[in-house]
């Protein structure tokens, strides 16, 4: 895999990442999942000194609040049917891509109902993660519509004047470079959404950080 833009604008997409019956499985399994963790964060995190804190003038000031509201799926996190599914189908894949081991990791599944978002951030340090240096999006939404939100908004560095819209498309695998700190936000999803956005979303640390050489 060319990962040239990986490195020069901090993400790459790969489409039908997953074998297209076993991403219609997991679909399933998440839309008949019963176990959901309500998430309402409400933090202070652009204030000064805070990890949200980036000199840009299109970040937040420091007197607005960081928000993220989402559910999450804890118990089927933990699942050793989870963890070994994700590490047979996406971590041991990326490994051999990225030429690193990956020592750990934060992995989160997450639904988006109507109204839920997330502000904007960067990715640097999750839970038993002390150095992300790679982070994963890997959406499963069925047939999203462009108008319904749920989108990832994305820019290269905290000065980029513009940012990318990507569309949650199903099956869809986003790869950051979590080097690069490029700043992210969530669209609103909007209420007439006929669908649920599924999301897992991983922090990973490697055993050494990313540079020009990986291939």
């Amino acid at each position: 895999m060319n990962l040239s833009k990986f490195k020069e604008q901090g993400y790459i997409i790969i489409d039908d990442f997953l074998e297209k019956e076993l991403a219609s499985t997991l679909l399933s399994e998440l839309k008949n999942e019963k176990d959901w963790f309500r998430v309402d964060q409400e933090r202070d995190h652009y204030k000064e000194g805070g990890p949200f804190n980036l000199k840009s003038k299109y970040f937040p000031g420091n007197n607005e609040k960081y928000f993220q509201n989402s559910w999450r799926a804890k118990e089927y996190e933990k699942s050793k049917y989870w963890r070994d599914f994700f590490k047979n189908k996406f971590l041991d894949v990326l490994s051999d891509i990225f030429t690193r081991t990956f020592v750990c990791d934060a992995t989160y599944i997450i639904k988006y109902e109507a109204k839920d978002f997330s502000r904007i951030h960067t990715d640097d340090l999750r839970g038993e993660v002390n150095r992300v240096d790679i982070g994963l999006l890997y959406y499963l939404c069925g047939d999203w519509k462009w108008d319904w939100g749920g989108n990832l908004m994305i820019a290269k560095n905290e000065n980029d004047p513009e940012m990318k819209v990507i569309l949650p498309v199903h099956n869809r695998l986003i790869i950051l470079n979590n080097q690069k700190r490029c700043p992210h936000f969530i669209t609103h999803v909007a209420e007439y959404a006929k669908n649920n956005r599924f999301t897992v979303a991983s922090f990973i640390g490697c055993d050494k950080p990313l540079d020009d050489n990986c291939e």
